[in-house]
């Protein structure tokens, strides 16, 4: 004969297999959620080969697929007043920190509740970044692979090697166009600008009359950002950030005003498909310069002059042309940060300046050569030739199969425009 146990043993122990089923259910998935995993996971590696050997392809994706992302994903998003995307990194690094902590425990912790409840964690950290991928992959990575903005609308120039004699000409206008704005905007008592209209509406504004005249600029744009952590942004050299995973643009709150229109529009045109920094620099000058606001134009010219000169002082024909002077107020207004606000970001930080820039030129660097952008942040600055193609019809006409030999129009002529 077999004793029986107890009613109340029956009991409990059936409570316990219940518990036991429930932590079972924590355990990193059974093989069908693996399979799902890796499947999605290999899928989403396909696509990113795929963008990396078909040019039509990621085109089409920037043509239909990416505006969804924008109109149904920026939109939701662009409900929250605060950055999503500066929320979602602190987060990310919180939850990598944990995961490696306790990926580190698990080794330690071979049986029970304990086990069940680091399976759990590490098995959603796995999901989340897949996640994190498949949306990189889409919003972000596919669009290093797309055509560049004058492949897609100035083609025939973008196949014209330009020389010093337009390069010269380009740089009078903007110096000139500069000399000219900079009166006519309002400074306080320190000689600084200021600025009292709606400088977001105004981005956007700017951005769909652009869309007008080049159609994958068209359509909705979200408002731009401030990020909080802008005197940490600041450190890095950095005036925005383009949020894949969230679909936002941001920038930098601690920056010169006059920087402020042209990173917002800068910002905007990354949600347009166009990923490159080069294409997103004279997208944004483009925008502003065609504003009817004087502080946006004044900006715009602003932001490409750097580079201008940059170029402009290593050309060897200059001493044959008339180049204009840049007035003392231009030269003041071309800074990244007052003195007083670096005087703020210095006396905040936690880890010097000089670190953080070194670091974030680094991960920069690294992030564009992967993604197959050679010259690295270098790429920055072909812009200038962007500008030169822009104002090849403007400035000086260069007929098709144009090498080196422009018809320049008249220095005078341009430097009074």
């Amino acid at each position: 004969m077999f004793s029986r146990p107890p009613k109340g043993i029956v009991i409990n122990r059936k409570k316990q297999e219940n518990r036991n089923r429930g932590f079972k259910d924590l355990r990193i998935g059974g093989s069908h959620e693996k399979k799902i995993w890796a499947a999605l996971l290999l899928l989403t590696a396909a696509v990113n080969v795929t963008a990396w050997n078909s040019q039509a392809f990621c085109d089409w994706h920037v043509k239909h697929l990416f505006p969804l992302s924008v109109n149904a994903y920026g939109r939701l998003m662009s409900v929250f007043p605060f950055s999503v995307g500066e929320v979602l990194i602190v987060l990310a690094v919180v939850f990598t920190a944990a995961a490696i902590l306790l990926g580190l425990a698990r080794i330690f912790v071979r049986k029970g509740r304990g086990k069940l409840l680091i399976s759990a964690f590490l098995r959603a950290y796995a999901w989340g970044f897949l996640a994190v991928f498949m949306i990189m992959t889409y919003n972000c990575f596919i669009l290093y692979h797309a055509s560049e903005f004058d492949e897609t609308y100035m083609a025939q120039k973008a196949q014209r090697t330009y020389t010093d004699r337009e390069l010269i000409l380009v740089r009078n206008h903007i110096v000139s166009q500069l000399n000219e704005l900079t009166r006519q905007l309002e400074r306080d008592g320190d000689g600084f600008l200021v600025y009292e209209g709606d400088m977001k509406g105004e981005a956007i504004a700017a951005m769909q009359r652009l869309g007008g005249e080049y159609e994958l600029l068209s359509g909705y744009y979200p408002q731009a950002k401030g990020i909080t952590a802008s005197d940490f942004l600041s450190q890095q050299y950095m005036m925005g950030y383009y949020f894949p995973f969230s679909m936002e643009a941001n920038y930098n709150t601690s920056m010169y005003i006059v920087n402020v229109p042209a990173t917002l529009c800068h910002e905007l045109a990354h949600l347009k498909g166009f990923i490159y920094e080069d294409d997103a620099n004279f997208i944004g000058f483009l925008a502003c310069i065609n504003s009817d606001d004087p502080f946006y134009r004044y900006s715009g010219y602003l932001s490409v002059l750097s580079y201008v000169e940059k170029e402009y002082k290593s050309a060897s024909g200059k001493q044959a042309f008339d180049c204009l002077s840049i007035a003392e107020s231009v030269y003041g207004d071309d800074i990244f940060l007052t003195k007083e606000a670096w005087e703020k970001v210095e006396e905040n930080a936690v880890v010097e300046t000089a670190v953080v820039k070194a670091a974030s030129n680094q991960f920069t660097e690294t992030t564009l050569v992967v993604n197959g952008v050679s010259d690295g942040m270098k790429s920055y600055g072909r812009v200038v030739q962007l500008l030169l193609e822009y104002y090849d019809g403007i400035l000086y006409d260069c007929g098709p199969g144009y090498n080196g030999g422009a018809v320049l129009a008249e220095a005078s002529a341009i430097s009074s425009s």
